[in-house]
């Protein structure tokens, strides 16, 4: 498990490191102003808050239910849970304060997504307005 995790963590970092540099050469080409490169920006933000939205809501989703699955199971970390060390088992009353606190996260996480996608869609609707 303990190679899994290393793994995903290089893979993350190397990926990371690419899209980096990726991005910078796309940045590079549309800083002469030309009008395909005007074009290129707009589509570029919705990319880039639609990405940044959809891993709000996926990690939002994600931690209702593991919260729930702690607060079904009164134990945290829930049965079945793959865990990179040795954690200490939380039983009852503290172990549905953790759920109840996961969910809570889980909730917020999804909202701030809403409420970015809605911020982003006012931005985008009142600077085209004035682009055009």
């Amino acid at each position: 498990m303990r190679r899994t995790t290393v793994a995903i963590v290089v893979a993350a970092a190397a990926f990371g490191g690419i899209a980096l540099w990726a991005t910078r050469r796309w940045l590079d080409g549309i800083i002469q102003p030309s009008p395909a490169s005007k074009s290129q920006l707009p589509i570029a933000f919705i990319w880039l808050v639609g990405v940044t939205v959809l891993m709000l809501v996926a990690l939002g989703a994600y931690l209702f239910h593991y919260g729930r699955r702690v607060c079904a199971a009164s134990l945290f970390p829930p049965p079945g849970a793959k865990l990179v060390r040795d954690t200490p088992v939380l039983r009852g009353a503290a172990a549905l304060r953790r759920g109840i606190v996961l969910q809570g996260l889980g909730a917020l996480f999804v909202l701030c997504g809403i409420g970015l996608a809605a911020a982003a869609w006012r931005f985008y609707v009142a600077f085209s307005a004035h682009a055009a």
